[in-house]
């Protein structure tokens, strides 16, 4: 098919190709040699950065070209995505991250529970880096159910959203990241054990 001639164009090709895909509870996205990140599927809550929430890829008219990349802000691009169930998390070349869809429990990072993605304005230079320390940048990011994770450049993890099970791994069961204060320097790295250092969430 066109779609699949696409993703196997030759190297040198003025064709864009997928270098990671990230597959959500009900949404798709994918990184492309440019550095730009394209999501379809369920529009719902903003996980798909579009500021609106349409489903895309459900009609003939809407992928390819028609497919509009992320605002990830101006000069930035991505190295890698992740997506989540309700929510779209992306580590960007300056190793900061941005998330973006349902924030509910705190899983975007941004010390709140909003919705982000879903209207205009949201997105691009508008939208903040998560705080993850005073000097910290990220060299991995996971989107997970309900919750995210960043490995940091000095190998300590910090996990925030739902915790009901435990998941972030602080020893309780307190969501974090949707209250104001929690986020940043608040955050503690969480506990791998002594001198222990994490290469991969």
């Amino acid at each position: 098919s066109e779609s699949f001639t696409k993703l196997v164009a030759e190297p040198g090709s003025s064709v864009l190709r997928a270098t990671q895909v990230a597959a959500g509870y009900s949404h798709t996205c994918a990184l492309l040699d440019n550095g730009t990140v394209k999501c379809w599927g369920s529009g719902a809550d903003g996980r798909l950065g579009t500021g609106n929430t349409n489903d895309l890829g459900d009609a003939s008219d809407e992928m390819g070209d028609n497919l509009a990349a992320v605002a990830l802000g101006t000069g930035r691009t991505a190295i890698q995505v992740s997506a989540g169930k309700h929510h779209t998390c992306a580590l960007l070349d300056n190793h900061s991250v941005k998330c973006w869809g349902h924030g509910e429990n705190g899983r975007l990072g941004y010390g709140n529970g909003n919705i982000l993605g879903d209207a205009s304005g949201e997105m691009g230079d508008n939208l903040a880096a998560v705080d993850l320390g005073t000097g910290r940048t990220a060299t991995q990011v996971v989107a997970s159910f309900q919750h995210s994770c960043a490995l940091l450049d000095n190998g300590a993890l910090k996990c925030w959203g739902a915790n009901g099970n435990g998941e972030l791994g602080y020893g309780n069961t307190n969501d974090l990241g949707d209250d104001a204060g929690e986020m940043g320097d608040n955050l503690a790295a969480i506990d791998l054990g002594t001198g222990r250092t994490a290469t991969q969430v």
